[in-house]
């Protein structure tokens, strides 16, 4: 299957056609072709344009993802940066990231935790730089 993004639609009294931006260059003969139409008569549905298939645009996630081990245990992290919950506001690395709007933190192992953030990643990362040690910061 050739798979692409339509980039033109003509229709006239006899015809519909459509052009394709194709995802991957395609070789017809010597050509290498990055875009084509796909045409159709409009009564007796000949041609091409009857293999179109309409498919869901790719979904992509409108945030940034971390995944980040510390190089000590969460827990231990959190008693030594927040030893006065009064006056952080908060006693967990949870509620504090959670905060930032638009974040959350979800530990997934005593170390390890994953970070999403729609926009507010690079104050995360600076915080996190600032006042802990990270083993790994992979972005996934």
């Amino acid at each position: 299957m050739v798979t692409g993004a339509i980039e033109d639609i003509t229709v006239t009294k006899y015809t519909a056609e459509v052009k394709v931006r194709y995802d991957e260059p395609q070789r017809w003969g010597n050509e290498i072709l990055h875009s084509g139409w796909a045409h159709g008569d409009k009564d007796d549905e000949s041609g091409s344009l009857k293999y179109l298939h309409l498919l869901p645009e790719p979904v992509r996630p409108d945030y940034e993802t971390l995944i980040v081990t510390f190089a000590e245990p969460i827990r231990t992290l959190e008693r030594r940066i927040f030893d006065d919950p009064q006056a952080w506001g908060v006693s967990t690395l949870k509620e504090w990231i959670d905060g930032y709007e638009s974040t959350r933190f979800t530990q997934i192992s005593d170390r390890t935790a994953v970070v999403t953030s729609e926009y507010n990643m690079m104050s995360v990362r600076e915080w996190l730089a600032r006042h802990t040690e990270i083993e790994t910061c992979k972005t996934a």
